[in-house]
């Protein structure tokens, strides 16, 4: 038991959740509670049999406490043993072997066999209590450290940074959808500044959140795929804002920006833990009860619904002290396959029955990704599967109003800079790409909702040229007064809707995946190799992939092709221009950041991400 409360303590000191004294009386009790259950059954045959059989120490109190620790830490150390460990971390060597761990476990029962049997009582008793002290030093090693925050003026602005993913343009009021689905976002698009052509620089969520809270582009921060972690060196906006005294607090609800890792960094509060009671998991008796939910279904605990996340983002917000600037980003993944939104906005944009055999439109759909088959079985309407689509986004739209509320009604709005923006579009049969996103870099996986909004202090606007995620730090940083972070390349959106001349084009990069996955089967490649950048301007589409020789290039005019589905001549000096822009792209990413990103993911790492339909080339 006493095992049990230190390893509680251990993780409590470790972690990044918001505190909650109930909460950590829980998890320490159950934590605790559990482990002396594990030593109960462990000292149960010696209990039962030991006076009976020679050689095997009858147990006593201090016998006993010692075979409880053993069976503890042999199965904490079972428990990331057998773990694949986390991506670019090396593993010591025989890592995952069955035989190395059985020697240890043999060396660990000589080991106990030795102190029951040979020593007395009174040492026993001695070196329980240096184990007690042991527990309470690995307590305080595991203390998270933070780095030193400064002092924020007592005018500085809040920031509330909105994230949603999977998003597309077209899902809002603002940009032509019908059934006033977002009331909210499209009340900030009309009192703020709202960007028509707000682009994604990647259609796939940990890369564009990397980008989101640096300022730097994939092509320059090196990351392409979800599961690899921010490179070390990458300097990001909450690092900036608590250095600059603001108190900082991330919610996110996916399992792909988890901040392990790196998307904690500079957070004082990061809540990345859907678990049943949070920090569970991270416990020796949480984690092997994980380890054997996972060996059954390797797809649990990925997700939570926006309410949950919202829910623990306002506690936050309103535990904090007055007069004391704040940083929150919360991360809605509603929009995200499957598509199930809750009542009523499961029947809010469709009538009708979704499985009448009359309908025949599903009959199209081709290539649906595994995770998303049980929740269309039966359906035969793909306006239904849309309509679900809908639902999620105008439920994200209902957790931003809650957001919005809650500054109004503590008269924090005037005081609080509001950035929502999606991280990147999806597909709905648009190209062949039914209900997914990251297989292109056309208009629906690209265009995303982007809005800034401050009563009083950003005028009304609307931005009509290409802008990118990736512009949202520059402008945060700079509403802020503060310069922006090195090698940030984005532009401050508000001097744009101001009059500033504004970048001539959006950029975006993505792995080929359909010419990786043909150079995979044709072995030409291992791993994905090639690469694809678009350059979105004034209603047109640039698309350069490096999978052909030379450079195989698209071109569309989206004033007359609003659909992207025929390639437009271009001129000769434009389309030299366009390519040379788009291999400059290309050749900033490195060679050691083109391996990091190649990299393949431990086995776990891929059935876990291909639950959430991130499939890589």
């Amino acid at each position: 038991m006493g095992v049990g409360v230190v390893d509680g303590l251990s993780v409590l000191a470790a972690s990044s959740l918001p505190t909650s004294a109930g909460r950590g009386l829980v998890l320490v009790a159950t934590d605790a509670a559990a482990l002396a259950m594990v030593g109960l059954v462990a000292a149960l045959p010696l209990a039962l049999f030991g006076r009976r059989l020679r050689r095997v120490p009858a147990l006593d109190a201090w016998a006993g406490l010692w075979l409880g620790v053993v069976v503890t830490v042999l199965a904490g150390h079972g428990l990331d043993w057998f773990t694949a460990p986390p991506p670019f971390t090396e593993s010591p060597p025989g890592h995952g072997s069955p035989v190395i761990f059985g020697v240890e476990v043999v060396a660990a029962a000589g080991l106990w066999w030795l102190v029951a049997r040979v020593t007395g009582a009174p040492l026993r008793r001695l070196m329980a209590l240096g184990l007690c002290l042991a527990g309470l030093v690995q307590v305080g090693l595991h203390v998270r450290h933070l780095p030193a925050s400064g002092v924020a003026a007592a005018s500085a602005p809040n920031v509330l940074l909105v994230s949603l993913d999977t998003t597309r343009a077209d899902g809002f009021g603002v940009h032509g959808a019908s059934g006033d689905p977002t009331p909210v976002f499209d009340r900030l698009a009309r009192e703020g500044l709202w960007a028509r052509e707000a682009m994604a620089p990647i259609p796939v969520t940990g890369p564009s959140h990397a980008t989101l809270l640096s300022g730097r582009g994939p092509w320059s921060h090196g990351n392409l795929l979800n599961g690899l972690p921010l490179p070390a060196e990458l300097p990001l906006l909450p690092e900036r804002l608590r250095a600059e005294g603001y108190r900082t607090g991330g919610f996110v609800s996916a399992y792909v920006l988890e901040g392990d890792l790196g998307f904690s960094r500079g957070f004082e509060v990061y809540d990345d833990d859907f678990d049943w009671l949070q920090g569970w998991s991270d416990t020796v008796p949480g984690g092997l009860l994980a380890g054997l939910a996972r060996l059954r279904d390797p797809h649990l605990v990925l997700e939570r619904r926006g309410g949950r996340t919202t829910d623990h983002a306002l506690a936050w917000l309103e535990g904090l002290p007055a007069q004391s600037p704040w940083f929150a980003w919360v991360h809605l993944f509603d929009a995200h396959g499957p598509y199930e939104p809750p009542p009523p906005w499961d029947t809010a944009f469709y009538d009708g029955d979704p499985r009448d055999p009359g309908h025949t439109s599903m009959a199209e759909v081709d290539g649906v990704a595994a995770y998303l088959a049980p929740s269309l079985e039966g359906i035969t309407d793909a306006d239904w599967v849309r309509s679900q689509y809908q639902g999620e986004v105008a439920y994200a739209d209902q957790q931003l109003g809650r957001l919005v509320s809650w500054l109004e009604e503590t008269g924090q709005a005037a005081d609080t800079l509001v950035v929502v923006v999606g991280d990147h579009g999806e597909s709905l049969g648009e190209h062949g790409v039914w209900f997914n996103h990251g297989d292109d870099l056309f208009e629906p996986a690209s265009h995303v909702p982007l809005v800034l909004w401050r009563p009083g202090a950003i005028a009304a606007a609307t931005v009509d040229s290409p802008v990118e995620v990736g512009d949202l730090s520059r402008t945060m940083l700079t509403h802020l007064g503060f310069d922006p972070l090195p090698g940030d390349g984005g532009q401050d959106l508000v001097a744009v809707g101001e009059g500033v001349t504004p970048r001539p084009f959006a950029r975006a990069i993505a792995f080929d995946r359909a010419a990786n996955l043909a150079g995979r089967r044709a072995g030409l490649i291992t791993r994905p190799t090639w690469r694809m950048v678009a350059l979105r301007g004034p209603g047109t589409r640039y698309v350069l992939s490096d999978a052909e020789e030379g450079g195989g290039a698209s071109f569309y005019d989206l004033r007359v092709d609003p659909t992207e589905t025929t390639e437009q001549p271009l001129d000769r000096d434009l389309g030299l221009l366009l390519r040379d822009q788009a291999r400059s792209l290309l050749s900033e990413m490195s060679a050691d950041d083109m391996a990091r990103s190649a990299t393949e993911l431990d086995p776990e790492t891929r059935k876990r991400l291909e639950q959430l339909g991130y499939l890589d080339g």
